[in-house]
């Protein structure tokens, strides 16, 4: 597993695998297991904290993952639709930060 963690990071994965394996459906799967124990957590503060320091390694990870892992694709047209997609959503995850912040 570190392995393809550090071969995703440099870039020398295929777009489709990290993209869908693991940006989309891996921050479905995380947002639903962190969703899930943030019940157990009566403060609201710390609910945003332990949701933070949960979720932001790893949304690091898989956005500069599919940002690297780009062009590795056959239709150089996906990897520019993948990268919209990162910055859509880095854009929309500050966003909703400073919501929250407020």
């Amino acid at each position: 597993m570190l392995v393809f963690i550090k071969s995703a990071w440099f870039g020398k994965e295929k777009l489709s695998l990290v993209f869908w394996g693991y940006y989309i459906s891996g921050q479905l799967g995380l947002a639903l297991l962190v969703g899930t124990l943030l019940i157990l957590i009566p403060s609201e503060t710390a609910q945003i904290i332990a949701a933070v320091l949960l979720l932001l390694p790893y949304l690091i990870w898989a956005s500069w993952s599919v940002w690297t892992c780009a062009y590795n694709v056959g239709q150089k047209y996906w990897g520019h639709a993948a990268r919209a997609v990162v910055v859509i959503s880095v854009m929309s995850a500050i966003r909703n930060l400073n919501v929250i912040l407020e």
